[in-house]
């Protein structure tokens, strides 16, 4: 029996599994999630800070998990996940691998002495600005290898995810990302590659060469337009998509923020809208979309209903403050968009 696996946490590697073969989820970050508000690109509604924002008095703090998914959410529908890190033997890594465990989430993370567990620190300062800032340095995620990804979850896989976040952690987990999408390809599993472009992380290092290694390893890729010009230079969507899939992968995804997303899957071509919501928090709605479009196999479904059901798990991922609190369930989605009302 084969479960889909994405590698797709900034150091970690998820695995989710389903009662039946071949392709299916997977889900992380990206730069520009489908909702009609912020800004294209890595960091859009976010400013990135040279330095981050002065913490105020008596402000509350909340710790909130990273690129999973609930395993009934849309990235998973009545799949199975399980988790491949490696956490710091600290009070957050307990609290890290306690609330995925509570979500349904396998957790491989082994705890490792003297290396911290990496922090996320996300300041809303006014209604409209969010600052995100990331200590991932010596972490202990950052330290994560081949080897601490086995071939038994491997060899049950159905898709891995990875995202160009592990990869530019540093040289021991750009081999990991590398030879992940390797070993997923030898033993039949669909490999999928979110770029999720983060600049300070490649400061001194050639990330286009490193992204067109993964891409050209990838079955389905999703960039945001300024990424995808990392890897093949600027150009209108279909063009971008176009240049992409001649470096390997089958699928590609645009995506474009506020005005939507483009794919091209080599047969068909569409360039669907964003769903209209009033955004209360946009941070998290990439790993929806990237969820939701993994969530329906290639042979389940065409491309447009994938690409629509993408775009909706992104737009509904906006409408609650967190990074995964707000995804929706496959039942969900369909109520996006309805008047509102109470429901009883």
């Amino acid at each position: 029996m084969r479960s889909p696996v994405a590698v797709s946490s900034p150091s970690a590697i998820a695995l989710s599994r389903r009662s039946r073969p071949s392709p299916a989820d997977a889900a992380r970050d990206p730069p520009a999630a489908p909702c009609r508000h912020g800004r294209r690109g890595d960091g859009r509604g976010h400013e990135r800070p040279a330095r981050p924002p002065r913490l105020l008095a008596g402000a509350h703090a909340e710790l909130r998990g990273r690129g999973e998914q609930r395993r009934d959410r849309a990235g998973a529908p009545g799949g199975r996940a399980s988790w491949v890190s490696l956490l710091g033997d600290d009070p957050l890594g307990d609290l890290i691998a306690r609330e995925l465990r509570a979500e349904g989430v396998a957790v491989h993370a082994p705890l490792r002495s003297g290396r911290p567990t990496g922090i996320m620190h996300k300041h809303r300062r006014t209604t409209g600005m969010t600052t995100v800032s990331f200590w991932r340095a010596g972490s202990a995620a950052s330290r994560l290898t081949p080897a601490d990804v086995p071939d038994a979850l491997l060899a049950t896989a159905d898709v891995v995810h990875l995202t160009g976040i592990l990869a530019g952690l540093g040289p021991d987990s750009l081999a990991c990302a590398q030879d992940t999408a390797r070993r997923a390809r030898a033993v039949g599993a669909r490999v999928s590659f979110d770029v999720n472009h983060r600049t300070a992380l490649w400061r001194g290092r050639d990330a286009g060469a490193a992204y067109r290694d993964l891409a050209a390893a990838a079955d389905v890729l999703f960039a945001g337009e300024e990424e995808a010009a990392i890897l093949v230079g600027a150009g209108t969507p279909g063009e971008l998509a176009e240049r992409l899939r001649a470096l390997g992968p089958r699928e590609v995804v645009i995506k474009r923020g506020a005005a939507g997303a483009f794919a091209d899957d080599g047969c068909d071509r569409l360039d669907l809208p964003a769903v209209a919501v009033d955004a209360v928090d946009t941070v998290g709605a990439g790993d929806a979309f990237v969820a939701g479009y993994l969530s329906l196999r290639p042979e389940e479904a065409p491309l447009a209903e994938r690409l629509r059901r993408a775009v909706a798990a992104g737009a509904f991922a906006c409408l609650s403050s967190g990074d995964w609190e707000g995804a929706p369930t496959a039942a969900e989605l369909a109520r996006l968009g309805e008047e509102e009302g109470v429901l009883r």
